[in-house]
C-alpha cells in the first residue's frame, strides 16, 4: 500500500500465488478458525473468554490471551476488524519488520487482560471478549507511523483514528459498558507507547555520574570507519521521498542513521575536492 519496504525489514512469510503472506494474515485466519469453533462449541467459548475472577482464583491463566479469540454476533464487526488487521497489519509488519510487529500483537493483546487482572485485586471484577479493541489498536499503530496518510475520501489516518476512538469511547459510556472502555484506553496507550519506542520518541536517560564515566561516543555517522559508496548514497532515495510524502518524523531510528551516514559521506567528498 504505501509503506516503504526496507531491504532491512523481513518480507512476506510466503507466498499464495500473486498474494503475500505475512503475519497479519496468519492472525487473521486463526481468528477466522477461532470464529467457527467458538460458533460450534458453546463450552469452549465460554472458558476462553476472559474473566478476571477466573484467572485470579481459578488460574484460568491461557484467558489472558484467548480472550480475543472469541467472536460474537454481529459478524459483521469482525469482519471490519480482519480488514483492518490484514491491511494495516501487512503495512506495520513491512515498516516495522516481523518481530516487531509480533512484539507489538501480542503486546495488544495481553496489556488489557493483565490490566483487568490488576483491577481484580481492587474489586472491579471484570468479563471480556472479542478483539475489536485490540485490532483497533493495529490501525491506530498505523496512524502514528503515517499520521497524514489519506485513506478515506482523502481523509488523513490520524483524524480518522481520532474519530473512531470518540466515537467508540461515546458508545461504551452510552451503554456503561466500562469493560470495554478500559480495554479500548490500555489498547491505544500501548500502541502509542510501543511505536513512540520503536521510532525513538522516548528514551531512558542515565544517571549524570554514569554518563561522565563511560567514554564519548563517535556521532552515529562516523562508527563505522569504512567509506559510503555512490550505490549506498543512491539508496537513500526512497528515504528522500518518504520525507517529502510523510515528513521527517516518519523515519525510523534506522532509516536517520543511513541518511546520516551518507550526509557526512557527502560533506567529506566536498571537503576533499
Amino acid at each position: 500500500m504505501i509503506a516503504q519496504r526496507s531491504p532491512d525489514n523481513d518480507g512476506p512469510l510466503t507466498w499464495l500465488g500473486n498474494f503475500p503472506v505475512y503475519v497479519s494474515t496468519v492472525v487473521a485466519g486463526l481468528h477466522g478458525v477461532a470464529l467457527v469453533l467458538t460458533a460450534l462449541a458453546e463450552a469452549l467459548l465460554q472458558s476462553l473468554m476472559f474473566s478476571s475472577d477466573a484467572v485470579v482464583r481459578d488460574w484460568s491463566v491461557w484467558q489472558l490471551f484467548t480472550y480475543a479469540f472469541v467472536h460474537t454476533p454481529p459478524y459483521w464487526v469482525f469482519l471490519f476488524e480482519l480488514y483492518l488487521l490484514v491491511v494495516f497489519g501487512r503495512e506495520i509488519e513491512s515498516y516495522l519488520g516481523r518481530a516487531a510487529f509480533i512484539k507489538l500483537y501480542i503486546t495488544l493483546l495481553v496489556a488489557p487482560s493483565l490490566f483487568l487482572t490488576v483491577c481484580d485485586f481492587v474489586g472491579w471484577r471484570t468479563i471480556y471478549d472479542g478483539s475489536s479493541a485490540l485490532h483497533f489498536g493495529v490501525f491506530v499503530a498505523f496512524a502514528l507511523i503515517y499520521p497524514t496518510a489519506e485513506i478515506l475520501f482523502t481523509i488523513q489516518a490520524k483524524w480518522i483514528a481520532l474519530a473512531l476512538l470518540a466515537i467508540n469511547s461515546l458508545q461504551c459510556l452510552a451503554l456503561s459498558n466500562y469493560d470495554a472502555l478500559a480495554v479500548l484506553v490500555v489498547d491505544c496507550v500501548a500502541a502509542c507507547l510501543f511505536i513512540g519506542f520503536q521510532q525513538g520518541r522516548f528514551t531512558f536517560r542515565l544517571p549524570e555520574r554514569t554518563q561522565k564515566a563511560r567514554p564519548a561516543r563517535k556521532p552515529a555517522a562516523l562508527r563505522n570507519a569504512e567509506p559510503i559508496s555512490e550505490d549506498a548514497i543512491d539508496a537513500i532515495d526512497p528515504i528522500l521521498e518518504k520525507i517529502s510524502r510523510h515528513g521527517i518524523g516518519s523515519l525510523t531510528p534506522r532509516e536517520r542513521e543511513r541518511l546520516e551516514k551518507a550526509r557526512a559521506h557527502l560533506i567529506a567528498k566536498d571537503g576533499r575536492s
